[in-house]
């Protein structure tokens, strides 16, 4: 694994199996406002690492996906898809990362607005 980022405050660190190359950049209606940059893996590809246990998540519409944030600093910084939802993954929000590592990234734009 590869250390990816971290919340401001250092409560949450992520590690996923590869950097990536490309993140997703959504407009619906909870990405524009959490300002998201997202980053796909399989449950096994990423470890999240909590300093103190995070207490609670967002489930908002559909209830497909948990967003994940720190309760101290508030940043937002993985989701991951519920029972629900049948492709199981988990988004990294490549904001934590190091912003050096975020400029080599490609940003898709997608727009979850018109679904």
């Amino acid at each position: 694994m590869k250390p990816f980022g971290s919340c401001h405050c250092g409560n949450i660190t992520l590690e996923v199996a590869t950097l990536p190359t490309e993140v997703t950049s959504c407009n619906c209606s909870l990405c524009r406002r959490y300002a998201g940059l997202w980053a796909y893996y399989e449950p096994a590809d990423v470890v999240v690492h909590y300093q103190n246990p995070v207490k609670s998540f967002y489930i908002w519409g559909d209830r497909d996906i948990e967003h994940h944030r720190c309760h101290h600093c508030g940043c937002v910084t993985h989701y991951i898809t519920t029972d629900k939802c049948p492709v199981k993954r988990i988004a990294v929000n490549a904001r934590m990362a190091d912003p050096a590592l975020l400029e080599k990234m490609k940003i898709r734009l997608v727009d979850g607005a018109s679904f």
